[in-house]
């Protein structure tokens, strides 16, 4: 070597090192942070006087006032119900309060895990819940026959039971997809059972695997992620929520988590956030890096079909586009989950907590109902509409359709339906908040909207009629959230536009300052951009030329061309773009941010990092 390379590499080296410094004190800072929030998140509930498990966890976790979460732990086992939803709040209270809690309480507890038998449910999170929450306990206890349990089987079969569906679903989640994807409500339902196992097992494989399940549910969350939003389309939502995603669990973890948005707090988010659960340094920089623009597509699966369909869990693609200003995400169409889908939408950072333009075919049948659900299809409406009480109203905001396709190409979006005659519902809806900047209905038939430095363009090809939503003051799950009427105090929410031609469809256009410029400059570019369509039935199409000069043709329900090339959607990864990658079948995922590299590998129950 010589001295003239010799000094060249030294000094490479030695510049090398603060870099390497910084990224580490960048975490580091990170950290420091995040446990402060932690701090602040557990102290709204170790001393809650409210009687909840929530309180009665957060006081064993931090060994206050025990005596009180002795007497209240007593009292709320009493009468146990919930099923699921019972099972994991106690687990993190005996948990958490192992050698803290009077021995009449431990009594407690085992007696209520003998004489009440939870059902098990019938959607995945029940199920990672209930064999989750099963596992542990029968952990806790693990030599007891059948008879001390409610369910009949003993400790012994209770683990191997939970052991063998917990893994099964693992090996199903990482080849084929997740049912209940990208969920910005029932996110929670599986960060509870999961961390619960990454912390409390015993088993090192099934400790492992909650980690590792754990990171995979955080870095599919983290990739999607803008600003505390979670970037649809969604398996499933509440209305409340998908208007305003603050009141999301997913919102919750973005601040604990990414540090991101605004304080929100939550009691069902305290169970993870009293485990030792950290994130990874590489998923909190995919989840808060968005310096550049990116294509990001997955591959999930759809729920369990029962009847009326020819696969079990057919294949769900998903792709999003994500800037610093918005997000445009969407599923290619049809009833991929019962009632609570959302198929696509655009989110931006401007005028939060409204932040969404999306469309949709609020439909509705017996025959959705009976490819999900097993109970008597004839019966079945009665149930559902009690319990999701939007689910049959024309003017809901949620739920996928038959009669509904997408095709999406970076931030260009078209949206086609061809409803049958004599379906439930025969008109859709456009969702166009109040808070935006500009909503121009201009004579070349765009609909041009400004929301901050965020330019959304909406070209109906059906004609269309506009009306007002106001808020309602008092909103709650499953129900509706605004009225048509304004009572003299309510607040305007949204327009809704509604076309009620059977042949229908739309194309949107979204663009930042950023990549167009001036909003003038967008509308004045979008003008001249005229889509072509057939709106007749069984032959609805549109051809349409982008802003950025694509070629995109679409013809309903999977006939998609991108530039004169077919675009095939059973080709997708499970995962595809900058951040996370993993193949179909493959078991593993690799996340990838600048030079650091971070592999779940499921097969082997390995995660291996090279930062």
């Amino acid at each position: 070597m010589t001295r003239k390379f010799f000094q060249l590499f030294l000094l490479l080296n030695l510049l090398s090192v603060p870099f390497a410094q910084a990224q580490s004190k960048t975490y580091q800072h990170y950290l420091k942070k995040f446990h402060e929030r932690k701090a602040w998140f557990i102290s709204n509930y170790d001393t809650l006087s409210r009687e909840s498990y929530s309180a009665i966890a957060a006081r064993y976790a931090m060994n206050k006032d025990i005596k009180w979460a002795d007497k209240t732990f007593i009292k709320m086992l009493q009468h146990p119900k919930g099923a699921m939803f019972w099972m994991f709040p106690v687990v993190n209270c005996y948990m958490h309060g192992k050698g803290k809690m009077s021995p009449e309480v431990e009594k407690a507890v085992r007696h209520a895990w003998k004489t009440y038998a939870p059902s098990r449910g019938d959607t995945e999170n029940h199920w990672a819940m209930w064999y989750t929450c099963l596992f542990l306990m029968s952990e806790q206890w693990p030599d007891l026959p059948g008879s001390e349990w409610a369910r009949g089987t003993s400790s012994e079969e209770n683990r191997k039971e939970a052991k063998e569906y917990l893994f099964d679903w693992a090996r199903i989640t990482t080849t084929i997809g997740q049912g209940e994807f990208d969920s910005p409500d029932y996110i929670l339902e599986y960060m509870v059972p999961l961390t619960l196992l990454a912390q409390f097992a015993q088993d090192p494989q099934m400790k492992k695997l909650g980690e590792m399940l754990t990171d995979y549910i955080m870095a599919d969350f983290a990739v999607e992620h803008l600003d505390q939003q979670y970037i649809g389309g969604y398996s499933r939502i509440y209305e409340r929520n998908l208007m305003n995603f603050h009141t999301s669990a997913s919102s919750i973890f973005a601040y604990v988590y990414f540090g991101v948005g605004e304080a929100l707090k939550h009691g069902w988010v305290l169970f993870p956030v009293l485990t030792d659960y950290k994130l990874p340094e590489i998923i909190y920089d995919i989840a808060t890096d968005r310096s550049k623009s990116y294509i990001h597509r997955e591959r999930k699966r759809v729920r369990n079909v029962i009847r009326y369909g020819e696969e079990r869990n057919p294949p769900v693609y998903k792709y999003d586009y994500i800037t610093k200003d918005y997000g445009i995400g969407s599923l290619m169409g049809g009833i991929l989950q019962p009632i609570q889908q959302h198929t696509w939408g655009v989110r931006y950072t401007y005028g939060k907590p409204y932040s969404i333009i999306f469309g949709m075919h609020p439909y509705w049948s017996l025959h959705e109902i009976g490819m999900f659900f097993p109970e008597e299809v004839k019966t079945s409406m009665a149930a559902i509409t009690a319990s999701k009480t939007t689910y049959n109203n024309p003017d809901k905001w949620t739920g996928g359709s038959p009669f509904e396709r997408t095709f999406q190409h970076k931030n260009t979006l078209i949206a086609l339906y061809d409803i049958d005659l004599g379906t439930t519902s025969n008109h859709i809806d456009g969702f166009f908040p109040a808070n935006l900047e500009k909503r121009i209905i201009d004579d070349s038939g765009w609909i041009i909207c400004k929301a901050g430095d965020t330019y959304v363009g909406w070209y109906p090809l059906q004609p269309g009629q506009w009306s007002k939503e106001y808020e309602l003051k008092k909103q709650a799950y499953n129900t509706k959230t605004s009225s048509s009427v304004n009572d003299g105090t309510m607040k305007l929410r949204n327009y809704r536009l509604r076309s009620y031609n059977l042949q229908n469809g739309y194309v949107v256009e979204v663009r930042s300052k950023d990549e167009i410029g001036s909003f003038d400059n967008f509308k004045n570019k979008l003008i001249t951009h005229i889509p072509k369509a057939a709106m007749t039935p069984g032959n609805v199409s549109v051809k349409y030329k982008t802003l950025d000069k694509d070629i995109m043709e679409f013809a309903f329900p999977n006939t998609r061309k991108l530039n004169g090339k077919t675009v095939d959607l059973t080709k997708t990864p499970l995962f595809e773009g900058p951040f996370l990658n993993a193949e179909v079948g493959s078991q593993m995922l690799t996340m990838t941010y600048k030079k650091k590299k971070m592999v779940l590998d499921f097969k082997k129950l390995q995660i291996s990092k090279n930062y």
